[in-house]
């Protein structure tokens, strides 16, 4: 070996050594590595890592949060736990609870007592709740609001928006254009149908609870369907009537568009979406003059409530790590955690100590009036219940059955799904 290649086997042994040096002492300075927290959930990434990133000191715990599709977090999470690959924690819809509450840690009352948590979290918050614990914190909040189209309602001199189910017949009559073949050229709402009525589950089934079903409820042996109880058959009966052309309310029918869309090209006076929608729906027509206001409810009712989607925060059962989960969720589900979030949203917090002052802005103030109406369900599954409230509905549509039978097979079918 010449001079020349011990002088260069010099220089890199040098930097071999020092780089060696330069990584031990960082190391040294840095303290203990955070420990990392994998979260998957279908609330979009950039909201959730806002919140995470104003609310959890990352030096401590890394939270990786993985967005994916409402329609596919079910599947992917069910194939990734099978090959242990599943995430520490889930930003869980509340319709799947049921399907996967035996895969979540409970979170025992001696943790976080029962009595906290209602007097901490919205009424609806309660369906996470079990005899052992909590299966999840509340996190977020997307309720099923009104929005109708201003020009539409002073067309008919109509001063203030439907409030009460029963003003929605005269609604249908004076606002609803067909011709002499029942050809729909303009809706007063979309009602009746399901498959082009966007949220055609959640309508009806706020519509049944409003009268008092509770379409699943806790039995000794567990949940039950509950279909078939309190007058189920007349709320099937009055939805269906708006897509019967031997009705006077007839306003809607499957060859129309999606209910979404009639309403945005202003062919429709009334449109039920979820809060989540608003900003969409302005930028979708800028020149759509809307509104909007709470969900309709009976005229008679006790209390007026909506349909509210409803996420929590859950620790996965298989997690390694459920001590620092906890920590996450009780953090992110704080009042200061769930502060970040509605700023992020717009949307109504799950928190009371948040709601305690109105917001006087129009889409705040429904926000704010609807986080304390929203009410859930146990759905036992999303896609069955979809399709048991689909066949519930077109049985009735199309003549093959009556609505008590129609409900009839539909609590059959939801049992079966338990």
């Amino acid at each position: 070996m010449n001079s020349f290649q011990i002088i260069v086997l010099g220089i890199f042994a040098f930097f071999i050594v020092a780089g060696l040096a330069a990584v031990s002492i960082v190391k040294q300075n840095a303290g203990p590595q955070a420990t990392t927290i994998v979260m998957w959930g279908s609330v979009d990434r950039g909201i959730v890592d806002d919140v995470i990133k104003g609310t959890i000191n990352s030096n401590i715990i890394r939270v990786l949060y993985w967005e994916l599709p409402e329609s596919m977090l079910d599947k992917e999470l069910v194939e990734a736990l099978a090959i242990g690959r599943g995430p520490d924690m889930l930003l869980l819809p509340l319709n799947l609870l049921t399907r996967h509450k035996n895969k979540l840690q409970v979170i025992p009352f001696s943790a976080y007592a029962e009595r906290l948590f209602k007097d901490t979290f919205i009424q609806e918050g309660d369906l996470f709740l079990s005899p052992g614990g909590i299966y999840a914190l509340p996190f977020l909040l997307d309720p099923l609001v009104m929005y109708f189209n201003r020009d539409l309602l002073d067309e008919i001199n109509m001063a203030l928006p439907p409030k009460f189910w029963d003003e929605f017949i005269s609604l249908a009559k004076d606002l609803t254009l067909r011709d002499e073949e029942d050809n729909i050229s303009r809706s007063a709402v979309a009602l009746g149908e399901y498959r082009n009525i966007n949220h055609a589950r959640e309508i009806l089934a706020i519509l049944l609870m409003q009268n008092g079903n509770p379409i699943v409820k806790k039995g000794a042996r567990g949940n039950e369907a509950a279909l078939n109880k309190a007058g189920a058959s007349s709320v099937l009966d009055f939805y269906t009537e708006f897509a019967n052309p031997r009705k006077p309310v007839y306003s809607w029918n499957r060859s129309l568009p999606s209910s979404r869309n009639a309403f945005l090209s202003a062919k429709m006076g009334v449109y039920f979406g979820f809060g989540s929608e608003y900003e969409n729906l302005r930028k979708s027509n800028p020149n759509l003059n809307f509104d909007l206001a709470p969900f309709p409810t009976p005229r008679n009712a006790n209390i007026a409530i909506t349909y509210g989607k409803l996420t929590g925060v859950a620790i996965l059962r298989t997690s390694s790590k459920k001590s620092v989960g906890l920590q996450v969720a009780l953090t992110l589900a704080s009042a200061r955690g769930l502060s970040f979030l509605r700023a992020k949203t717009g949307l109504p917090p799950v928190h009371r100590g948040l709601l305690t002052i109105k917001p006087t802005d129009v889409f705040g103030a429904i926000m704010h009036e609807s986080a304390f109406r929203a009410r859930g369900f146990l759905d036992p599954d999303p896609k069955v219940s979809a399709e048991v409230f689909k066949n519930m509905i077109e049985s009735v549509t199309s003549g093959r059955a009556r609505s008590r039978e129609a409900i009839q097979t539909a609590q059959t079918e939801l049992q079966e799904a338990m």
